[in-house]
Formats: structure tokens, C-alpha cells, sequence
């Protein structure tokens, strides 16, 4: 009866365990899958200008975020768009988060 009870506790931990997380750490996780490698960072290095950067950066994660940019892209419109994509992500992450994290995020 003791067992059978702890079973079904521990079961229903289980089932509930990522009811305030799970979406979030999807999220995460898609996040940081798009994360550029080592591979993208040498061939940004290898980029002669910005457009080249924005060519590069259309076959990654990245690419949505200069789309709309007319040529030729100049460095501030670079910094603005990577400070709003990372501004966006961070604050649908914010208000998907549950207490603690809320709190800490706020």
C-alpha cells in the first residue's frame, strides 16, 4: 500500500513536470539550436561588407532579421536590428516565463 502510493506520487510528479517550464525550454532549445557555429563565424570573417554578412546570415537563424533592409546596410542599421531581434527574443521569453523566473527576468 506504502509502494503503491509513492508510485503513483512520483507518477503524477511526472506527469505534471514540465506543465510551467516545458514550452519555455522548447523555446530555449530552438534558440540555442540557431546559435551560429564556429563555421558561421569564420565565414562572416571572410564577408568583404555588409551585404555580404546579410547574404551569409539569410541561410542561418538570422536570416529574416535584415531582410527589409535596403543595400547598403550600414553598420549602425546592423547594430540596431541585432539589439531589436535580441530584445524581441528576450521579451517573449519574459512574458512565457512563470515565478521564479518572471521575477528574475523582470
Amino acid at each position: 500500500s506504502a509502494l503503491l502510493y509513492q508510485v503513483a506520487r512520483v507518477s503524477a510528479a511526472m506527469m505534471t513536470a514540465n506543465v510551467d517550464g516545458g514550452y519555455l525550454e522548447g523555446l530555449l532549445r530552438g534558440y540555442r539550436a540557431g546559435i551560429l557555429t564556429t563555421t558561421d563565424y569564420a565565414n562572416l570573417t571572410q564577408c568583404e561588407s555588409i551585404d555580404d554578412m546579410k547574404m551569409h546570415l539569410s541561410s542561418t537563424d538570422y536570416g529574416n532579421f535584415l531582410q527589409n533592409e535596403a543595400s547598403p546596410i550600414s553598420t549602425a542599421t546592423l547594430a540596431l536590428k541585432c539589439t531589436e531581434k535580441l530584445v524581441e527574443e528576450f521579451n517573449f521569453l519574459r512574458l512565457q516565463s512563470v515565478e521564479p523566473l518572471a521575477t528574475f527576468l523582470d
